[in-house]
């Protein structure tokens, strides 16, 4: 009687891989179907994987466009390589992943093929994020963090504590108010009109 087996199949994904830069810039989705293509890995069936959506839906890819995505993303940053594409009679691509060698070789496109291609990827520039910021008038401006006085807004503040009265006339005549002239230069804002009468008494 033949001894049953107990081990069961896994997806091994080797730790260089999952440990590299370009593994870490990839999208939650691709990531997930990396670890799916490693699921179809056989000993000697690397470069002949499919990644249709009707093989990844019952793994939870319920969009069609989120799957291309997925698959751009790892083929830009080395992972896997398309080593044929889907033709007629509806036939799939087939893809392989690209730190393990490919053994079975028929009917396959390997001019591009690369060994390791994660190895290579070089993250692209990306643009500098604009910061906000909250002018006293409450209107949010941009600036860069490169040329902050130049693009930052340029609305006056408005709630100091004091701000400057213009005042007519000779300041000599106000003394009987009992407000010496350099208190009548910073006067405290007075709202709902009062200050206008302040300045016609003076006035």
């Amino acid at each position: 009687m033949a001894k049953t087996s107990t081990k069961h199949p896994y997806a091994a994904i080797e730790h260089r891989v999952t440990d590299s830069p370009a593994y870490a810039d990839l999208s939650f989705s691709a990531q997930a179907l990396l670890l799916l293509i490693a699921r179809q890995l056989t000993k000697d069936n690397n470069g002949h994987m499919q990644c249709t959506y009707t093989y990844m839906h019952r793994f939870g890819f319920n969009s069609e466009h989120t799957l291309r995505n997925a698959i751009a993303n790892l083929i830009s940053h080395g992972f896997i390589y398309r080593t044929r594409s889907h033709g007629a009679n509806k036939a799939w691509a087939k893809y392989c992943v690209t730190w393990l060698p490919i053994k079975n070789r028929t009917g396959l496109f390997l001019d591009g093929f690369q060994s390791c291609a994660w190895r290579y990827w070089i993250p692209t520039a990306k643009k500098s994020s604009r910061h906000k910021m909250q002018e006293p008038s409450g209107i949010k401006c941009s600036f860069t963090t490169e040329e902050p006085a130049k693009s930052a807004g340029t609305t006056p503040a408005k709630s100091a504590e004091y701000e400057l009265i213009p005042c007519r006339g000779d300041l000599s005549g106000h003394m009987k108010y009992g407000i010496e002239a350099s208190n009548i230069l910073r006067l405290p804002l007075i709202a709902n009109g009062r200050l206008h009468q302040i300045n016609q008494n003076f006035a």
